[in-house]
Protein backbone atom coordinates (compact mmCIF):
# COMPACT_ATOMS: atom_id res chain seq x y z
CA UNK A 1 0.00 0.00 0.00
CA UNK A 2 1.41 3.23 -1.09
CA UNK A 3 2.64 5.80 1.56
CA UNK A 4 -0.35 8.42 0.74
CA UNK A 5 -2.86 5.59 1.09
CA UNK A 6 -1.74 4.35 4.20
CA UNK A 7 -1.57 7.87 5.51
CA UNK A 8 -5.22 8.56 4.06
CA UNK A 9 -6.08 5.77 6.20
CA UNK A 10 -4.57 6.02 9.56
CA UNK A 11 -6.40 10.13 9.06
CA UNK A 12 -9.68 8.21 8.60
CA UNK A 13 -9.17 6.18 11.96
CA UNK A 14 -10.81 7.94 15.23
CA UNK A 15 -8.24 8.02 17.49
CA UNK A 16 -6.23 10.11 14.36
CA UNK A 17 -8.66 11.95 13.83
CA UNK A 18 -7.68 16.02 12.78
CA UNK A 19 -4.37 14.98 12.84
CA UNK A 20 -2.48 17.31 10.08
CA UNK A 21 -1.22 15.34 7.35
CA UNK A 22 2.41 15.48 7.43
CA UNK A 23 1.90 14.40 11.53
CA UNK A 24 -0.49 11.07 10.26
CA UNK A 25 2.75 10.66 7.58
CA UNK A 26 5.28 10.49 10.28
CA UNK A 27 3.25 8.22 12.05
CA UNK A 28 2.89 6.22 9.04
CA UNK A 29 6.94 6.28 8.67
CA UNK A 30 7.29 5.39 11.88
CA UNK A 31 5.32 1.90 11.18
CA UNK A 32 5.93 -1.31 10.32
CA UNK A 33 3.77 -3.24 7.99
CA UNK A 34 3.25 -7.19 8.63
CA UNK A 35 1.46 -9.52 6.73
CA UNK A 36 -0.31 -12.02 9.40
CA UNK A 37 -0.63 -15.95 7.96
CA UNK A 38 -3.91 -17.30 8.60
CA UNK A 39 -4.37 -18.79 12.48
CA UNK A 40 -0.86 -16.26 13.43
CA UNK A 41 -1.94 -15.00 16.90
CA UNK A 42 -1.04 -11.39 17.36
CA UNK A 43 -1.77 -10.93 20.69
CA UNK A 44 -2.90 -12.57 23.98
CA UNK A 45 -5.31 -11.38 26.75
CA UNK A 46 -3.87 -10.39 30.04
CA UNK A 47 -0.52 -9.73 28.34
CA UNK A 48 0.75 -5.86 28.08
CA UNK A 49 2.21 -4.72 24.73
CA UNK A 50 3.31 -1.58 23.56
CA UNK A 51 1.94 -2.26 20.23
CA UNK A 52 -0.65 0.03 18.41
CA UNK A 53 -2.19 -1.96 15.56
CA UNK A 54 -3.76 -0.75 12.24
CA UNK A 55 -5.62 -3.27 10.59
CA UNK A 56 -5.78 -2.92 6.91
CA UNK A 57 -7.32 -5.86 5.82
CA UNK A 58 -7.82 -9.65 6.09
CA UNK A 59 -9.87 -10.59 9.21
CA UNK A 60 -8.79 -10.72 12.68
CA UNK A 61 -10.98 -12.67 15.36
CA UNK A 62 -11.15 -11.53 19.06
CA UNK A 63 -11.66 -13.85 21.54
CA UNK A 64 -12.14 -14.27 24.86
CA UNK A 65 -9.07 -15.83 27.50
CA UNK A 66 -11.43 -18.90 26.84
CA UNK A 67 -11.02 -18.28 23.42
CA UNK A 68 -14.77 -17.52 22.63
CA UNK A 69 -15.78 -15.54 19.81
CA UNK A 70 -16.44 -12.02 20.52
CA UNK A 71 -16.07 -10.27 17.22
CA UNK A 72 -14.48 -9.81 14.03
CA UNK A 73 -12.15 -7.16 12.52
CA UNK A 74 -12.95 -6.87 8.65
CA UNK A 75 -12.72 -3.09 7.94
CA UNK A 76 -9.69 -0.53 8.91
CA UNK A 77 -9.35 -0.04 12.70
CA UNK A 78 -7.00 0.31 15.73
CA UNK A 79 -6.31 -1.91 18.25
CA UNK A 80 -4.17 -2.12 21.36
CA UNK A 81 -4.14 2.06 22.12
CA UNK A 82 -4.78 1.11 25.69
CA UNK A 83 -1.73 -0.43 26.15
CA UNK A 84 0.44 1.64 24.24
CA UNK A 85 -1.09 4.61 25.49
CA UNK A 86 -1.27 4.00 29.25
CA UNK A 87 0.12 0.54 29.67
CA UNK A 88 -2.85 -1.42 30.12
CA UNK A 89 -3.33 -5.21 29.52
CA UNK A 90 -4.32 -6.77 26.32
CA UNK A 91 -8.20 -7.32 26.62
CA UNK A 92 -8.47 -9.94 24.47
CA UNK A 93 -6.56 -12.50 22.17
CA UNK A 94 -5.96 -11.37 18.51
CA UNK A 95 -5.74 -13.97 15.90
CA UNK A 96 -5.80 -14.08 11.94
CA UNK A 97 -8.73 -15.63 10.22
CA UNK A 98 -6.86 -15.17 6.94
CA UNK A 99 -4.32 -13.34 5.43
CA UNK A 100 -4.25 -10.13 7.32
CA UNK A 101 -1.75 -7.02 6.92
CA UNK A 102 -1.26 -4.47 9.33
CA UNK A 103 0.67 -1.71 10.78
CA UNK A 104 2.51 -1.71 13.75
CA UNK A 105 3.74 1.41 15.75
CA UNK A 106 5.90 0.62 19.01
CA UNK A 107 5.08 2.64 21.80
CA UNK A 108 8.68 4.09 21.62
CA UNK A 109 8.39 5.26 18.06
CA UNK A 110 5.14 6.54 19.27
CA UNK A 111 6.85 8.87 22.15
CA UNK A 112 8.56 10.30 20.06
CA UNK A 113 6.54 11.65 17.67
CA UNK A 114 4.52 13.16 20.75
CA UNK A 115 7.63 14.48 22.25
CA UNK A 116 8.81 15.84 18.97
CA UNK A 117 4.91 17.17 18.43
CA UNK A 118 3.13 18.23 21.65
CA UNK A 119 0.09 19.38 20.00
CA UNK A 120 0.07 15.73 17.88
CA UNK A 121 -0.59 14.52 21.74
CA UNK A 122 -3.13 16.55 22.34
CA UNK A 123 -5.29 15.28 19.27
CA UNK A 124 -5.07 11.90 19.71
CA UNK A 125 -5.51 12.40 23.83
CA UNK A 126 -8.83 13.76 23.07
CA UNK A 127 -9.40 11.50 20.23
CA UNK A 128 -8.62 9.02 22.97
CA UNK A 129 -11.32 10.19 25.59
CA UNK A 130 -14.06 10.27 22.78
CA UNK A 131 -13.07 6.79 21.72
CA UNK A 132 -13.58 5.61 25.47
CA UNK A 133 -16.63 7.67 25.86
CA UNK A 134 -18.43 5.86 22.85
CA UNK A 135 -17.32 2.61 24.08
CA UNK A 136 -18.55 3.22 27.80
CA UNK A 137 -21.92 4.79 26.63
CA UNK A 138 -22.37 1.49 24.06
CA UNK A 139 -21.22 -0.83 27.19
CA UNK A 140 -24.00 1.08 29.21
CA UNK A 141 -26.92 0.72 26.08
CA UNK A 142 -25.85 -3.22 26.07
CA UNK A 143 -26.53 -3.19 29.50
CA UNK A 144 -29.77 -2.03 29.91
CA UNK A 145 -31.03 -4.40 27.14
CA UNK A 146 -29.61 -7.12 28.99
CA UNK A 147 -31.04 -5.87 32.29
CA UNK A 148 -34.66 -5.53 30.18
CA UNK A 149 -34.31 -9.46 28.40
CA UNK A 150 -33.67 -10.54 31.86
CA UNK A 151 -36.73 -9.12 33.60
CA UNK A 152 -39.05 -9.97 31.03
CA UNK A 153 -37.40 -13.49 31.18
CA UNK A 154 -38.27 -13.52 34.84
CA UNK A 155 -41.21 -11.99 34.59
CA UNK A 156 -42.45 -14.71 32.12
CA UNK A 157 -40.81 -17.37 34.48
CA UNK A 158 -42.97 -16.18 37.37
CA UNK A 159 -46.10 -16.21 35.65
CA UNK A 160 -45.37 -19.86 34.69
CA UNK A 161 -44.47 -20.84 38.35
CA UNK A 162 -47.48 -18.81 39.51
Amino acid sequence: MADVELTSTLMSLELFDGLEQDQAQNITRACTERVLAPGEVLCQAGTVDDRLIVFLAGKLRIESEEGVLLSEVTEARILGEMGVLIGQARSSRVVADEQTRILELTGEALQRLVDDTPEMAQCMLANLCALLYTRLHGANEKIGELRADRDRLQARLDERAG
